[in-house]
């Protein structure tokens, strides 16, 4: 991933699970929904942050590690 979302990309993105989000509460006991709903988008957003944060190799620099070490 090269480019981090910004603040309001990552809104939009939890807007855009908020249906989800929104159906999902209904198993859930009223006075306790919107406690949980936070949670969720917090969790949403705290999962961004673990995946944005990795740094995986490119494909050329996975295929030249790769044939370095095939090359050993």
């Amino acid at each position: 991933m090269d480019k981090k979302l910004s603040k309001e990309e990552l809104i939009d993105l939890i807007d855009s699970l908020n249906p989800k989000i929104k159906k999902s509460l209904k198993n859930t006991h009223y006075q306790d929904r919107n406690d949980l709903e936070q949670e969720i988008k917090l969790k949403i957003i705290e999962s961004y942050e673990k995946i944005a944060a990795i740094e995986a190799p490119n494909f050329e620099e996975f295929l030249s590690d790769f044939l370095t070490k095939q090359n050993r």
